[in-house]
């Protein structure tokens, strides 16, 4: 009998261990993911290497902010308004600012007045330097701080510091402005530039000054440009460096967000299926690279149906994607989306198209 009261107990200490270990064991839920199969995207007709699909952008682009808070009182731009050098854009209620400089400059005025009567008085030897020279030291010291004052009065106005249009409003009348905080975005359009991207395998064929054709899309117009910027880095997580090709827009015809293609008067045409037989060609966005500096891609493993980290190596970038120069087979399933949620061995399940 005295047994059963420890067996009892044994008992309830394995069924709460049991428990505790059931409650830390979870499984890991599935990733959705759409793959490319390899061999369906095989000699493709890619256009020419030396084509480059872009945007057009402003070549001169500033968000303008108060340097001073406060209430806007008053916005004399409008979307797409053209302003010149000097304009006032908006101002903010400078009541406040006035005061400040009005009580600083009466100081700065009464502390004029005694260093004169101080220093008359010292110029006749009727009293010590040291009351001249700290007289003369106030009143500095108030005439800095009325100047100071003054230039707060004058930051209650928004100047455009070159001329240009108003891209964006991001603030209106009522708005309480800070220092810092973007009110307008101004863009210099007098040149316009094409910004384009170019693969690691390609970045180093071209060169500041080269010479490039851009086509305009919705103005059915070439414009000769020439290459004026070209990335060190590539972006974070693609193998793909930013170039700008600077264009003149004397008539205005060129417009910031329009679609374009580059071609640079220097380089010999050729297609992807001419460069190499059996050319794959990815995505750019689905190409990845790690710590390293290697290119990678997740690839489905059917016998686990999880996802697996291969590296690869990459080549040309065209219109419809990036070339993989080894390191897929034909066969091989390529993870398309939900990607950026992966690491090496995460379970996952194909969803179709």
């Amino acid at each position: 009998m005295k047994r059963k009261p420890f067996l009892l107990s044994l008992l309830v200490v394995f069924f709460f261990a049991s428990c505790a270990k059931k409650e830390t064991t979870k499984t890991i839920d599935p990733i959705a993911v759409q793959t490319l199969t390899i061999g369906n995207n095989k000699n493709s007709s890619a256009k020419s290497a030396t084509r480059f699909s872009g945007t057009i952008k402003a070549a001169k682009t500033t968000q303008l902010s108060f340097q001073v808070s406060g209430n806007i009182s008053d916005f004399k731009v409008s979307l797409g308004d053209y302003v010149n050098k000097g304009d006032v854009i908006a101002s903010i209620d400078a009541t406040s600012y006035r005061e400040q400089y009005n009580a600083q400059k009466a100081q700065a005025e009464l502390a004029e007045e005694n260093y004169k009567r101080i220093n008359e008085v010292y110029l006749k030897g009727s009293i010590a330097e040291i009351r001249m020279v700290e007289a003369r030291s106030k009143y500095k010291q108030a005439q800095a701080a009325a100047n100071a004052a003054y230039e707060s009065v004058k930051k209650t106005q928004l100047q455009a510091p070159f001329s240009g249009y108003i891209g964006a409003k991001m603030m209106e009348v009522g708005d309480v402005a800070s220092p810092g905080a973007p009110v307008v975005e101004l863009l210099d359009t007098d040149n316009m530039q094409a910004v384009i991207s170019l693969s690691d395998q390609e970045v180093n064929n071209f060169k500041e000054g080269d010479t490039a054709i851009v086509h305009v899309d919705a103005l059915n117009k070439d414009f000769k440009g020439t290459l004026t910027e070209i990335s060190v880095q590539s972006g974070k997580q693609t193998p793909i460096y930013q170039a700008k090709i600077t264009l003149p827009n004397t008539k205005n015809a060129l417009k910031a967000g329009m679609s374009c293609q580059a071609k640079f008067t220097n380089q010999p045409a050729q297609t992807a299926s001419s460069t190499k037989t059996n050319t794959i060609i990815l995505p750019v966005e689905i190409v990845s690279i790690t710590d390293t500096g290697a290119h990678f891609v997740y690839v489905v493993d059917e016998a686990t149906n999880t996802a697996q980290q291969k590296i690869i190596e990459v080549g040309s970038l065209y219109d419809e994607g990036i070339v993989v120069e080894s390191g897929l087979n034909t066969g091989d399933k390529v993870i398309s989306s939900g990607y950026h949620k992966l690491t090496n061995n995460t379970p996952i399940t194909l969803i179709s198209k």
